[in-house]
């Protein structure tokens, strides 16, 4: 039920930041995202420790051992969301190319995302668009230089455009 409660506040949440106008940017520049990973909390900005997979809603953010373990957590955790609110899957980024290493999931439509707080800035070396494109930039706030790769819905890269590796330090789901 709590799992419920908290998406469908983060729901509620995507929906409001959806119907602005002006990009909102995410508080993960303030600090380190606090992540729940096995019962414990782990700063992520200090490190991901054991944890290879982490995946947030713009409310909470919860890691797991690997890629696979995030995705059947989220399959157990199904709850319809209106297309609207979210997009049906999400942004993957990844440290390394051909999809490896440690992958950050995003979701939080319409508010520009600093990786930082993730412990993830300038980590980017390969991608995967979910239902709804994407902007990766250089530099925290969004803006310009954005990425000149593909990153419509659905996009992916095995490794980023040609200067663009562990490169990107903000992005905007839209």
């Amino acid at each position: 039920m709590r799992t419920r409660t908290i998406l469908c506040t983060a729901a509620l949440t995507m929906t409001a930041a959806i119907g602005s106008t002006t990009p909102q940017v995410s508080a993960a520049d303030s600090g380190g995202i606090v992540a729940t990973f096995e019962g414990t909390t782990i700063d992520l900005l200090e490190g991901w420790g054991d944890a290879r997979a982490c995946t947030s809603d713009g409310t909470s953010t919860t890691c797991y051992r690997s890629e696979a373990a995030m995705d059947r957590a989220a399959a157990r955790l199904s709850v319809d969301i209106t297309p609207f609110a979210a997009c049906s899957t999400s942004l993957r980024l990844y440290r390394s190319t051909s999809y490896g290493g440690s992958v950050l999931q995003l979701t939080t439509r319409g508010t520009v995302i600093n990786l930082s707080g993730y412990g993830f800035d300038n980590d980017t070396s390969s991608y995967k668009v979910g239902a709804c494109s994407a902007g990766l930039y250089d530099g925290s706030g969004g803006g310009a230089p954005t990425y000149p790769g593909s990153t419509g819905a659905n996009a992916s890269a095995t490794s980023m455009v040609s200067g663009w590796d562990n490169r990107v330090s903000s992005v905007y789901i839209a």
